[in-house]
């Protein structure tokens, strides 16, 4: 009876540390993302849709920070932006609401300028030939507000616009040189693209031209995103918050700076 009472106890811990919602076609995947060049850091609050108190907060992220996926039941949320240290009752610069729908991923992202920034719900999820990957360039850089972009070489964005958000276009499944073009340089980087995964490259202003960071969005049709954290205590560890969610907590703030630090590709 030893074996049975220890998969027993393996099996209680195991549910104590993954939620049983995390693995729910109930269940739609939300990241959060700051893409306005001139505008700076902020406190990104996420809500139940007419709730005051938060399921997740994010402090002080920078032009370019790109949150983890976030694991939420389906339904409405809103998205509230405040500058960085300002108190939760102080009255947000923007907000927008998205719908999550189970199964589905959303990246949602303050962009454009400051005087005229706005919160743009942008849908992660695509339904791709066989053999093809997604891809989508979204141009962040206020420097260059016209770009062009190819993929492998071949011309994938003629005139890409500043804060346009273009649809994904299906591409062959490799690794391909992804260059950006503008009238003072370029930029590129190798990026893999796996077949049936969608991915997102993001074009931002470095501190001499441009820069590139490349995000996976689904590894596959119907696959949890890489980097989903669950927040059901609100996103915030306290003293409380059993150990194992904490670190998840953690790791995801630890993400939220490797996405900025790591993934951004240099000029070339």
């Amino acid at each position: 009876m030893i074996l049975p009472r220890i998969a027993l106890l393996v099996t209680f811990f195991l549910g104590l540390s993954i939620p049983a919602h995390a693995e729910s076609a109930a269940v739609g995947h939300v990241r959060l993302a700051h893409l306005s060049p001139d505008t700076p850091a902020v406190d990104v609050y996420l809500y139940p849709f007419g709730g005051s108190a938060p399921k997740l907060v994010l402090k002080a992220v920078p032009y370019g920070g790109v949150s983890p996926y976030q694991n939420l039941n389906a339904g409405q949320y809103t998205v509230a932006m405040r500058p960085a240290g300002a108190g939760a009752s102080t009255p947000p610069v923007l907000s927008a609401n998205v719908r999550v729908a189970g199964g589905n991923a959303y990246t949602v992202a303050g962009m454009g300028p400051y005087q005229s920034i706005r919160l743009q719900v942008l849908p992660d999820s695509m339904a791709l030939p066989s053999g093809k990957a997604g891809l989508r360039v979204i141009a962040a850089s206020l420097k260059e507000r016209t770009l062009k972009v190819t993929a492998g070489g071949a011309v994938f964005e003629e005139e890409l616009r500043f804060a346009n958000t273009p649809d994904y276009r299906p591409v062959d499944a490799a690794t391909q040189k992804i260059t950006v073009a503008a009238g003072s340089g370029s930029a590129s980087a190798d990026v893999v693209l796996a077949p049936g995964s969608t991915n997102t490259v993001v074009v931002l202003d470095g501190k001499s031209g441009l820069d590139i960071l490349s995000l996976q969005d689904a590894a596959a049709p119907g696959v949890t995103p890489k980097g989903a954290v669950d927040t059901g205590l609100g996103g915030l560890a306290t003293r409380d918050t059993p150990r194992g969610i904490g670190v998840a907590i953690v790791l995801a703030g630890i993400a939220l700076t490797l996405s900025v630090v790591l993934r951004r590709r240099r000029v070339t």
